[in-house]
C-alpha cells in the first residue's frame, strides 16, 4: 500500500511536508510530480516489483500520463497482456503501470476494467485535468476539499490539517458519528472536506479551476436469483472466494492472515494453504475468557500447519494505544476493536508485510444477530399501539426486577409505528439503550433510506450495512490499523465478482430458520471442521465494561469529564451514564468510549 496526495499548484515545499505525513503508509520511498500547474506526491510500500522501475509518480512514454496510486489491481496481469498487443511498452512488472497505459487506451473506460484495491490520481496533461477514483467497495480511503481555486487530495485527513484548510466541524459528521461512531460515507468531520464516495469518480479541470465532473462507475446492485439452489450457491461460493483469495496471494514480499478462529478468517486460511509454502497466522488473545477466540485460532493453525503468533490482550493495552490512535485515526472514531486491529497489525508487520484478512464475509452473508433480530422488531413496529403499550409496560415490570440492557433496548420499539428504515438504524446503533434516553431524531438522516429501497428485509440491512457500515467502520478501522505500521491488508471477500455473486443469492440461502451465513457455511464443509463452522459468533469485540470499572476506571473519568470547546453530551447525561455504568446495572461503555475518543481527536486535531 501507498500514500497520496496531491494539489492543483506548483509548490516543492509543501507538497514534501504533506507528503511526509504519509510515511507510515510507504516507509521505502517517496516521489513527487511538480510540473503542469499541479504538484503530486507519493510515499511507496514495495509489494509487487521492487525496484526502482516501480517508482511513483509513474509516466506514459511523453510523459502526457502521469499516476500516484494506493493499493493493488489484482487482474493487472491480463490486461498487461492486452495493452502490450496494442502497442504499449512497460518499464516495470508492477501493477501501477496497467493505470497508465489503461487510461491512454481506454480512458475512463479503465475504470470498467480493472479490480482491486485502489485509490489513485491520474494527471492527463492533453486535457489537463486530474482524474480521481476509489474503489468499488471503498476499501482504499481518499479525501478531497474543493473551494475557491484550491483543490486538495490525499489519503488521509491529516494533510488537510496542514495544508490549512478551514477546521470548522461538519455537523452532519458529528450527528452520524454520535450515534455510529464513524463518519459517514461522502463526509469527513471538516464541513469543507469530503470523501470520494465508493465506486465512484471525480474529474477536476485544471484550466477552469473547478470540479468538471463527479459520478458513480460502480454501485451494488441485489438481484436475487430464485432459480439458484442451495448447492448451486454453495459451490459458486466456495469457487468465488477460492479464487479471489488466489488472485490475492500475488506479491513480491512475504504474506500472511489475519486469524481469530471465526468462519471468515479461517475459511480464508484454509483457502490460502495450498499455496503458500510458510504461512503465518496472527491472533489475539484477550485476558477474558468470554471475548477470548484464540482457542479456536489455534485449532484451525494446528490443522492447517500455519506458524501461528499469538499476543496477549489486556487493559494496559489500551492505557498504551489511547494516546496513539487520534493520530493515525485522524477523524473521531469510536468502534473499541480499533485497538485489538491495531495490535495484531503490529505483530503480523513483524513478520510479513501484506496480510489477509475475512472482513466482508457478515456484510455479504448475513453473519451479525441484528440480521435475525430485524425480522422480529419489525413485527413489533407493525403491531397496534394499544397492545405494544401493554408489551412496554410488562417489559418495564420484568426489568425492574432482572434489570437488563437488552429489556432496556426492546423498549426502544415499543414506541410509535416508524420507517422500516429507522426501526434497523436504531438497532443498528449503539446509543439507543431504551425508549427515553438520547432519543436523537433519525428522521434528519433521510439520506440513510436510500439502501431500504428493496422488497426484502434482509437484502435493504444487507444494503445498508455494505454501503455505510463496511466502508466507514470496518474498512477504515483494518486500513488505518495496518497503514500506521506499514502493513498492506487485502479483504478476499471483497473481490468484485465475489461481491456481484453474493448479491444475486437468495436471502432464505442467507439466514435459514436461525442459522446465519447459511450458504456461506454449506460452501466450507469439509475444508473446515464443524466446530468452527457451526460455533457461536463472538465477533471482535474488546472487554470494554470491564476495564472502565476496573483497570482504567481513573483514566476514563479524567477523560470522559475533561472540559472541551465542544461537548458531545450535557454532563448531566454522562453523570448519570456513569453510575449506572459503575454500578453495573448498564453497560455504557460504548458511550464513553465514542467520548473518550473524540475529546482526544479534538485535542489532538482541533486545538
Amino acid at each position: 500500500m501507498c500514500g497520496i496526495v496531491g494539489f492543483n499548484w506548483q509548490d516543492r515545499t509543501l507538497i514534501s511536508r504533506l507528503t511526509a505525513l504519509l510515511t507510515h503508509r510507504g516507509p521505502e520511498q517517496e516521489g513527487y510530480h511538480v510540473a503542469n500547474g499541479v504538484s503530486l506526491g507519493h510515499r511507496r510500500l514495495r509489494i509487487i516489483d521492487l525496484s526502482d522501475n516501480a517508482k511513483q509518480p509513474m509516466y506514459n512514454e511523453d510523459g502526457t500520463v502521469c499516476v500516484v496510486f494506493n493499493g493493488e489491481i489484482f487482474n493487472f496481469q491480463s490486461f498487461r497482456s492486452q495493452l502490450e498487443r496494442c502497442g504499449h511498452m512497460f518499464r516495470s512488472r508492477s501493477d501501477t503501470e496497467v493505470l497508465v497505459h489503461g487510461y491512454e487506451q481506454w480512458g475512463m473506460g479503465l475504470l470498467q476494467r480493472i479490480r482491486g484495491q485502489f485509490a489513485f490520481c491520474i494527471l492527463d496533461a492533453k486535457d489537463q485535468c486530474l482524474v480521481l477514483a476509489r474503489d468499488h467497495l471503498g476499501i482504499k480511503p481518499l479525501y478531497f476539499y474543493s473551494e475557491g481555486t484550491r483543490f486538495i487530495f490525499g489519503s488521509e485527513l491529516k494533510v488537510f490539517f496542514e495544508a490549512d484548510v478551514p477546521r470548522k466541524i461538519c455537523q452532519q459528521a458529528l450527528d452520524y458519528y454520535v450515534l455510529f461512531g464513524n463518519t459517514p460515507v461522502g463526509q469527513s468531520i471538516l464541513e469543507s472536506v469530503k470523501k470520494l464516495l465508493p465506486g465512484s469518480y471525480l474529474i477536476y479541470d485544471l484550466k477552469t479551476a473547478r470540479i468538471a465532473e463527479q459520478g458513480r462507475y460502480w454501485q451494488l446492485r441485489y438481484s436475487p436469483d430464485d432459480s439458484m439452489t442451495v448447492e448451486d450457491a454453495s459451490m459458486a461460493v466456495r469457487a468465488g472466494l477460492s479464487q479471489a483469495v488466489y488472485e490475492q496471494l500475488i506479491s513480491d514480499v512475504p504474506l500472511g492472515a489475519f486469524l481469530s478462529g471465526g468462519l471468515d478468517s479461517s475459511s480464508i486460511v484454509a483457502l490460502m494453504r495450498p499455496h503458500v509454502k510458510e504461512l503465518n497466522t496472527f491472533s489475539i488473545k484477550f485476558d477474558r475468557p468470554g471475548y477470548d477466540e484464540s482457542p479456536y485460532a489455534r485449532i484451525v493453525s494446528g490443522l492447517f500447519n500455519t506458524v501461528h503468533h499469538q499476543i496477549q490482550f489486556d487493559a494496559s493495552t489500551v492505557r498504551e494505544l489511547i494516546e496513539q490512535l487520534p493520530y493515525f485515526y485522524d477523524e473521531p472514531f469510536a468502534d473499541p476493536s480499533m485497538i485489538p486491529t491495531c495490535l495484531v497489525s503490529r505483530v503480523a508487520r513483524k513478520h510479513v508485510t501484506v496480510a489477509l484478512s475475512g472482513t466482508g464475509g457478515d456484510e455479504l452473508f448475513a453473519g451479525y444477530p441484528r440480521h435475525l433480530q430485524i425480522g422480529f422488531l419489525l413485527r413489533i413496529n407493525h403491531l397496534p399501539g394499544l397492545l405494544k403499550h401493554l408489551i412496554d409496560l410488562l417489559v418495564s415490570a420484568i426489568n425492574l426486577a432482572i434489570g437488563s440492557d437488552l429489556l432496556n433496548k426492546l423498549r426502544a420499539f415499543l414506541g410509535p409505528k416508524r420507517a422500516d428504515s429507522v426501526v434497523y438504524l436504531t438497532l443498528f446503533s449503539y446509543m439507543f439503550r431504551n425508549k427515553t434516553e438520547w432519543q436523537m431524531d433519525l428522521e434528519r438522516f433521510r439520506w440513510l433510506k436510500d439502501c431500504f429501497c428493496y422488497d426484502d428485509t434482509l437484502t435493504n440491512v444487507l444494503n445498508f450495512d455494505t454501503n455505510h457500515y463496511l466502508s466507514e467502520c470496518l474498512l477504515t478501522k483494518e486500513d488505518r490499523a495496518s497503514m500506521a505500521v506499514s502493513l498492506e491488508a487485502r479483504v478476499p471477500f471483497l473481490d468484485l465478482e465475489l461481491v456481484e455473486l453474493a448479491a444475486s443469492i437468495p436471502s432464505r440461502f442467507k439466514i435459514s430458520g436461525l442459522q446465519k451465513k447459511y450458504v456461506l457455511k454449506k460452501a466450507v464443509e469439509g475444508l473446515l471442521p464443524r466446530q468452527i463452522i457451526y460455533r457461536r459468533k463472538q465477533g471482535f469485540g474488546v472487554p470494554l465494561a470491564q476495564y472502565l470499572r476496573q483497570e482504567l476506571r481513573d483514566l476514563a473519568f479524567k477523560e470522559v469529564f475533561d472540559d472541551l470547546d465542544i461537548r458531545l453530551y450535557d454532563r448531566s447525561i454522562l453523570e448519570q451514564a456513569w453510575q449506572q455504568h459503575q454500578s453495573g446495572r448498564s453497560d455504557y461503555s460504548r458511550l464513553f468510549w465514542s467520548v473518550i475518543m473524540f475529546n482526544r481527536w479534538f485535542k489532538r486535531w482541533m486545538q
